[in-house]
């Protein structure tokens, strides 16, 4: 190991940025630390939905990176992504070799827009949920496919911020969000408050792919044209604009197979509570690409980031060093929903709250402002006064 190691950090969302954080407000100038990140800037997925119904706010879900690291002037971000991981080394995609003494693989899941995006580039990102509020605001009918977390919260934001529009769930389950954990009371709540929104529900309903085995005629995640959705039991919905959003995250794990024989069967990372890979010391897996937690939610993935920071730290001062171990989290047991900047729900242990409670601490900004002082800058959004 050289007198000054050098850590790794391969992805820049919530998992590695927490990770960060720790490693450089405790080592300071002890460790160099080296950010690998294909996005010129931190996308705040939690806040990605309403960038499509608000006007303006794609441009704060893009937070610049400068102002990350605090104490140490030789670390640094590498705009770049991971192809290969070696047991001391990271090939990059652009012909470069990293060498480390210890990495944290923080490469999370792929989703598509607009609930994610696989821009690199701001401007490109804030052009594409800017297309979607265009067509949004010239729409009379939207259709959304899936009642998960993203589909339940994709409604609230259409809803609330365009009341007129018809706005459409369909889910193949029972109910909204029957994969999420969430208890009779919490749905309770939100059914009540998307009846508000005039929201319309069918449920146990399986949409008929009709478009060479996909459900949208342009094959992706959100269609902007007006299309004809069917449904198993004979329904057809017709809508100005529709998305798509079933499905769970693919794991960016790719770059990992490399190491050998550490994906599971689903993809994921193989760790250990430590946050260890399987098989290795020195490199860790953390957030959603690894099998650290099987929740996979972007508070959980902060928390893991600062556990796992606090790890590496410890190995830097003490290579011999016990490890902290992380507890995953109960299904269900924390789920904080928004329906719109108005409303939401929380489940917590203590009980089921909405929408004042949820509203207060997510749904009126989604975590902007909080965000960009994580990242040691100032914020500058105003959520609307008239809302």
């Amino acid at each position: 190991m050289s007198q000054v190691p050098t850590i790794v950090v391969i992805g820049g969302s919530f998992a590695g940025i927490n990770a960060i954080k720790k490693i450089d407000t405790t080592l300071k100038t002890k460790a160099n630390v080296v950010l690998v990140e294909e996005k010129e800037a931190f996308f705040l997925t939690i806040a990605a939905l309403r960038s499509v119904t608000e006007p303006g706010f794609a441009a704060h879900t893009w937070i610049p990176y400068t102002s990350l690291f605090q104490n140490n002037p030789a670390s640094k971000i590498i705009k770049a992504r991971a192809t290969e991981v070696h047991p001391n080394q990271v090939k990059l995609n652009n012909g470069e070799t990293l060498p480390f003494d210890y990495l944290i693989i923080a490469t999370g899941t792929t989703m598509p827009a607009p609930g994610q995006t696989q821009k690199t580039e701001k401007a490109d990102g804030i052009a594409e949920s800017e297309s979607i509020l265009a067509a949004l605001k010239s729409a009379n009918s939207v259709t959304i496919v899936g009642g998960g977390i993203v589909g339940v919260e994709l409604a609230g934001e259409i809803a609330t911020d365009f009341p007129t529009k018809k706005v459409t769930i369909i889910h193949s389950g029972a109910t909204l969000m029957n994969r999420n954990g969430l208890k009779p009371k919490a749905m309770n709540v939100v059914n009540q408050q998307l009846a508000k929104l005039n929201v319309t529900v069918l449920l146990n309903e399986r949409v008929v792919p009709e478009y060479d085995g996909s459900i949208l005629p342009n094959h992706g995640s959100f269609n902007l044209t007006p299309s004809t959705i069917k449904t198993s039991s004979g329904k057809t919905i017709e809508s100005d604009v529709q998305f798509v959003c079933t499905g769970a995250g693919k794991p960016n794990s790719s770059l990992a197979k490399s190491l050998g024989g550490v994906l599971n069967e689903e993809g994921f990372i193989k760790v250990g509570l430590t946050g260890q890979v399987q098989g290795f010391t020195n490199i860790f897996a953390i957030g959603d690409v690894s099998t650290l937690d099987p929740l996979k939610l972007a508070y959980l993935a902060n928390g893991q980031g600062t556990l796992i920071g606090e790890n590496v730290v410890s190995l830097v001062n003490k290579p011999t060093a016990a490890l902290k171990v992380y507890k995953p989290m109960e299904p269900g047991s924390f789920v904080i929903l928004s329906i719109g900047r108005n409303g939401g729900v929380l489940q917590s242990p203590i009980g089921v709250f909405g929408p004042r409670v949820p509203k207060a601490i997510k749904s009126k900004d989604l975590f902007v402002a909080s965000k960009w002082k994580e990242l040691n800058l100032t914020p500058t959004y105003k959520p609307p006064t008239s809302q």
